[in-house]
């Protein structure tokens, strides 16, 4: 068993200590990772030696779980973990798994609401179909846009990079779309990664905390459909700090897209810009804004236009 995933996974378990403090003392932590003593005593506050100690049994169980499920865990020290990822100002200490790990070098997110209507759906599978060719889309596996992004006809695109906010076993700890997405996925040369241990359950909470995963992974995200108020934020948000590219699907004329809400978000951003994110995603200064660009989408031209920004 590798000590230093051993050693990652239980000082993430103590109380108090969370991912944004773990990037925060990365040196520190891939110093010392190897001797417990030595990382207690440098890290202080609310590491300490014991607590560390006192996690190491159930870190081993996470470990155990994990093999016997065919699930691989990267620690944040690892050379393996994703370096766009890193980029993100809390990435998960450690991620769990399963599948075509090589997805993880090209992806891009199609992101969206849950409660999508048919011309979004349209939209979501045209562009799906387009990417997928070349890049592997980065998906959270849950209904609406999500799920129309990464198939066509109930067949599912080759090399999806699914996120779960639950656990990669997923047959017991998530909803029935995400289980019947995530078997489609791996049968497809795709990829399902977690920040959470394999049986861990999503909640209500889990989905929003994920979208900061997907939005790290992603070389670029394309937002289908959004009212200003739905979760598309979340993921927006944590993305529009990473100087990379955001594409928006822009069917100004078009009498849907103009007057109904489930594409206010869309219209805020093709209208304000950078002050659109800043509005939706209720972020306090514009100095918190790196996103690259915004690039609206309305034909085949404009995929291309956003793939050289990519």
């Amino acid at each position: 068993m590798d000590s230093r995933i051993e050693h990652v996974l239980a000082l993430s378990l103590i109380k108090g200590v969370g991912d944004a403090f773990i990037k925060k003392r990365l040196n520190e932590i891939e110093s010392y990772i190897d001797e417990i003593d030595l990382l207690g005593n440098m890290l202080g506050g609310k590491v300490t030696i014991d607590g560390i100690k006192e996690n190491l049994p159930l870190a081993h169980k996470i470990i155990e779980d994990s093999f016997e499920n065919n699930i691989k865990i990267i620690p944040i020290t690892s050379i393996e973990y994703p370096p766009l990822l890193k980029e993100i100002k809390n990435p998960p200490a450690v991620l769990y798994l399963s599948g075509n790990m090589a997805n993880l070098e090209k992806c891009v997110a199609i992101i969206g609401s849950r409660k999508s209507d048919n011309l979004g759906n349209k939209i979501a599978s045209k562009l799906g179909s387009y990417f997928s060719k070349e890049w592997s889309i980065c998906n959270g596996l849950v209904e609406g846009i999500d799920k129309y992004a990464i198939q066509n006809n109930e067949v599912v695109f080759s090399n999806v990079t699914g996120v779960l906010s639950g656990g990669l076993n997923y047959n017991k700890t998530s909803s029935k779309i995400t289980k019947d997405l995530a078997e489609k996925v791996l049968a497809n040369n795709g990829l399902l990664i977690s920040e959470n241990p394999p049986n861990k359950r999503e909640d209500q909470f889990s989905g929003s905390k994920a979208s900061r995963i997907q939005a790290g992974l992603s070389k670029g995200i394309i937002l289908i459909q959004s009212s200003i108020k739905g979760g598309s934020k979340y993921t927006i948000k944590a993305f529009s700090e990473l100087n990379r590219p955001l594409g928006v699907i822009n069917f100004r004329g078009n009498e849907i897209f103009e007057k109904e809400e489930s594409f206010s978000g869309n219209r805020i951003f093709i209208d304000k810009g950078i002050d659109g994110i800043i509005e939706m995603c209720e972020i306090k200064s514009i100095n918190n804004i790196k996103v690259k660009k915004i690039v609206p989408l309305k034909s085949k031209e404009d995929y291309l236009l956003f793939e050289k920004e990519l």
